[in-house]
């Protein structure tokens, strides 16, 4: 009985196996051959085997066919709560980018940096180059139906 039972797994493990290498070979491009050895055992491969007697296979798709593109998914309608979350940054932004010229326009020292000990104080040319970014963030944020 557990003869029979290996038997009968080998056989599944073989049309398994049969089975992975005729999808395998769908992705490929070229003839496939199948041919069954002196055993009984089946055999693909994209070659034909020498001395042996195979079959040549013709796989759909390989003459020149291409599969169409599929076509491109529909637009979406943003959601309400989507909508909700832009206009929430772009208030975020705007207050951001206001405070940052009320500073710099005061004359404040501003130092730039992520860490207080490699802080640097801004020139003059860096602080008129950070007014207009700022100028710039303010138009992009404050003005009414502009996205981020």
């Amino acid at each position: 009985m557990l003869g029979t039972l290996s038997m009968a797994r080998g056989r599944l493990l073989a049309g398994c196996i049969a089975a992975s290498l005729c999808l395998a070979a769908t992705a490929q491009e070229g003839s496939y051959y199948k041919w069954t050895d002196a055993s009984g055992t089946v055999h693909f491969s994209a070659t034909p085997p020498p001395g042996q007697k195979a079959e040549a296979l013709k796989l759909q798709g390989q003459e020149g066919e291409q599969a169409a593109p599929a076509p491109p998914a529909p637009a979406t309608e943003p959601t309400a709560q989507l909508e909700e979350a832009q206009a929430a940054y772009r208030k975020n932004a705007c207050d951001a980018a206001r405070n940052d010229l009320g500073l710099l326009e005061k004359n404040h020292m501003i130092v730039s940096g992520d860490s207080p000990d490699a802080a640097t104080k801004l020139d003059a040319e860096q602080r008129n180059q950070a007014k207009l970014r700022a100028k710039q963030r303010i138009t992009q944020f404050c003005g009414t139906g502009t996205k981020p």
